[in-house]
């Protein structure tokens, strides 16, 4: 599908999945259960997939954290999941290393999200703080609770959209240019 554009957002980037920009390999979740995975509910295919998701292990809390290969903006995140153990609530931290479960209930977050049941079932993403997630590298989620108040947090799918961050140089004069070809790095060759 083509990116969105954000609502209410004049000359803003269009919306598209991050998930090409995240770094799969250095993507975690503390308290999975070692057959359904974080893997699962992120990478592409694998998420549509029913039989696949991420399920927590010993108790309800799962901590996510998502690392990107380029600095991103976040502007929503979709979050779905069974009605009854889909995350209640999420709790989002950006560039925050090395968070345990602990810190995560403990520190102040970047925001705090509450994810409505027709979230979880598929409806539109939820919005988040645009002007928070600006610079995103890494995204922790911790998940405190889930909708059913059980013991198990159950993640479908897992989707973050915004836009990856593209660094511009400034453009050169015809004579720096020029000075910079003939390695004249002093500028003498520039009137």
């Amino acid at each position: 599908p083509p990116p969105r554009q954000r609502p209410g957002a004049m000359n803003a980037a269009p919306m598209a999945d991050l998930l090409e920009h995240l770094e799969l390999p250095q993507c975690e979740c503390l308290n999975e259960a070692s057959d359904h995975t974080l893997r699962h509910c992120v990478e592409q295919g694998a998420r549509d997939q029913p039989t696949l998701f991420l399920q927590s292990d010993t108790d309800e809390e799962l901590l996510i954290t998502l690392r990107f290969r380029q600095p991103c903006r976040v502007a929503a995140l979709g979050i779905e999941g069974p009605a009854d153990k889909a995350p209640k609530q999420l709790r989002l931290f950006v560039n925050k290393i090395g968070l345990d479960f602990d810190a995560a209930r403990n520190e102040s977050p970047t925001q705090v999200v509450d994810v409505p049941e027709a979230a979880a079932a598929g409806a539109a993403p939820v919005e988040l703080r645009y002007v928070l997630f600006q610079n995103v590298q890494t995204l922790t989620i911790f998940v405190p609770e889930n909708h059913g108040g059980g013991e198990e947090t159950v993640i479908s799918k897992l989707t973050l959209l915004g836009a990856p961050i593209v660094h511009e140089g400034a453009k050169r004069s015809k004579e720096e240019q020029e000075a910079a070809r003939k390695a004249d790095w002093l500028g003498k060759g520039v009137a």
